[in-house]
C-alpha cells in the first residue's frame, strides 16, 4: 500500500515538473536505447536461433596451422582438408554430431534452359552438415550419406533461390545449374540470414560433387572445410577438446614432415568470436567480455551521472517535505526507499521508450550493426527474425539495466537527502 501511495505522488511530481521529467525520461531512454542495442546484438552474435540453434553447445573448427617438424618457424594456415575432418573428428565418441563445410561461394545459378541466371551462394557440405543445424524444411529431405558417398550432384536451395529461378518453392525434383554443372534439387529450406555465419548458403550441395576441392601439399592436412561439432551438453566440451588433442597427435605421428596444430580449438561460440588471426591467434575470451562490460558501464554511468544532478536539484525542492517526515519518525532508510520508488517510475518510462528505441535501432541498422563481415554476392541479407530479438533474457536485462541507472541516478540524492539534519531540512527555505 505504501509503495503504491510513492508512485501516486511520483505521477504527480512528474506532471507537475513537464520540463524536469522530460528531460530525465529522454535521458534515461537513451542510456537504456544505446544498452540494450548492444545487448541485441551480443545476443544475436552469440545465442541460438534457427537454424543454428544449438549454439551453446557447439564446437567450431575454423582453421588448422600446419608446421614443419623439422622448423616449427615455417607455417601454413587455412581451413582444414576433408581427410584431417575425417580422421580427427569423425571418430569423436563424445560428439553428439560431427559435420563439415565450406565457406558459402559466390557462384552463378541458372535454370537448365539458362533463360533465368542470378549469383547464389553455395556451401560444400557433408551429410552430417544436416543433423547440425535445424533448417526449416519445407519440401523434401536434405541429401543423405549415400548421396555424398556417390558425390550425387544433389542440391538443397532456399526458398528465395527457389522463387527467383522458379517462381514457386514446389520444386524438388527440378533440375538447375551452379555454374553450368546440372544439380537435382531434392530440398527447399526457408531463408537463412546471413547472422548465422556456419550454415547461411543460398544452395547447399555434397562437397564430394565438386572434383575441385582439393587438399593442399601439406601431406593432405589444410583444405576447404570448416569443422562443426554437436555436444550433448556444454558440460563435454573439455573431453571433446581432450579426445582430439589425442587424435590430432595420432594423426601428427603419421605424418613425415609436417604436423597439425589446432591452437585450442575446437571453440565455442564465444571462444570464435574472440579468437584472433585464426589458428595463428589465441582466444581473448575475457578480453572480449571485458570490453563489452566496459562500454555498457560507461553508457550507463554517464547519463546516471547526469540525472543524478537532475534528481539532486528535484530533491533540494521537497527537502522541507523530507524534513517533516523525518520529524514525525520516518526512518532514513524510508526516506532513501521513497526516493527510489518514486525515481523507479521515471525510470521504467524511459527504459520502455529505450527499449522499443533499441529495437528500431537494431532493426532499421541491422546491415551495419549485424554486419559479421562475411562477402556475401548471393541473395542472403542480414535479417533478423523474432526468436533472434525476443528472448526472455533480453527483457530481464533491459528490467536490470533499468533498476541499475535506477539506483546509479538516484542513489546519492536519495541518501544525501535521508542523511539532511531535520532542522536544516525543515528551514532550507526560509
Amino acid at each position: 500500500m505504501i509503495n503504491k501511495v510513492y508512485f501516486k505522488q511520483a505521477w504527480r511530481l512528474l506532471k507537475e515538473n513537464r520540463l524536469l521529467s522530460m528531460v530525465s525520461i529522454l535521458g534515461t531512454a537513451l542510456a537504456i536505447s544505446l544498452v540494450m542495442v548492444i545487448v541485441i546484438v551480443w545476443q544475436v552474435r552469440t545465442a541460438g536461433f534457427k537454424p543454428e540453434t544449438h549454439r551453446e553447445r557447439m564446437l567450431f573448427v575454423q582453421d588448422g596451422r600446419a608446421s614443419r617438424k623439422t622448423d616449427h618457424e615455417f607455417n601454413n594456415c587455412y581451413r582444414l582438408s576433408s581427410s584431417v575432418v575425417k580422421q580427427v573428428f569423425y571418430p569423436l565418441q563424445t560428439a553428439e554430431a560431427v559435420g563439415m563445410a565450406t565457406d558459402a561461394w559466390s557462384s552463378l545459378a541458372s535454370t537448365m534452359d539458362q533463360t533465368k541466371e542470378l549469383r547464389a551462394d553455395v556451401r560444400y557440405t557433408d551429410a552430417g552438415f544436416w543433423e547440425l543445424f535445424d533448417f526449416e524444411v519445407l519440401q523434401g529431405k536434405p541429401y543423405p550419406r549415400e548421396a555424398v558417398h556417390s558425390g550425387l550432384q544433389e542440391a538443397v536451395v532456399s526458398a528465395s533461390l527457389a522463387r527467383q529461378l522458379f517462381g514457386t518453392t514446389e520444386v524438388v525434383g527440378q533440375t538447375m545449374q551452379l555454374n553450368y554443372v546440372p544439380y537435382r534439387i531434392c530440398a527447399v529450406v526457408g531463408d537463412v540470414s546471413v547472422m548465422a555465419e556456419a550454415s547461411h548458403a543460398d544452395v547447399w550441395v555434397p562437397y564430394t560433387s565438386n572434383s575441385t576441392l582439393y587438399d593442399n601439399n601439406t601431406e593432405g592436412l589444410l583444405g576447404t572445410f570448416a569443422c562443426y561439432i554437436l555436444a550433448p551438453s556444454a558440460s563435454d566440451f573439455p573431453a571433446i577438446r581432450a579426445e582430439v588433442a589425442r587424435n590430432v597427435e595420432k594423426l601428427n605421428a603419421s605424418k613425415r614432415d609436417w604436423e597439425l596444430l589446432l591452437s585450442g580449438q575446437p571453440d565455442s561460440r564465444l571462444d570464435l568470436l574472440a579468437r584472433d588471426n585464426g589458428a595463428f591467434g589465441e582466444a581473448e575470451t575475457g578480453l572480449l567480455v571485458l570490453r563489452y562490460g566496459l562500454i555498457v558501464l560507461l553508457l550507463m554511468l554517464v547519463p546516471a551521472i547526469n540525472m543524478s544532478g537532475l534528481t539532486q536539484s528535484r530533491m533540494r525542492q521537497r527537502m522541507e517535505e523530507l524534513g517533516v517526515r523525518r520529524a514525525f519518525g520516518a526512518t532514513r532508510w524510508q526516506l532513501i526507499r521513497q526516493i527510489l520508488l518514486e525515481n523507479l517510475l521515471q525510470t521504467l518510462i524511459g527504459g520502455a521508450i529505450g527499449f522499443g528505441l533499441s529495437y528500431v535501432a537494431v532493426l532499421g541498422l541491422s546491415g551495419w550493426l549485424l554486419d559479421t563481415g562475411e562477402t556475401v554476392e548471393g541473395l542472403g541479407q542480414v535479417f533478423v527474425g523474432a526468436d533472434m530479438l525476443f528472448n526472455p533474457l533480453i527483457f530481464l536485462l533491459a528490467f536490470v539495466a533499468c533498476l541499475v541507472l535506477n539506483l546509479l541516478s538516484a542513489g546519492i540524492p536519495a541518501w544525501r537527502a535521508a542523511n539532511n539534519p531535520i532542522v536544516e531540512s525543515l528551514s532550507i527555505h526560509r
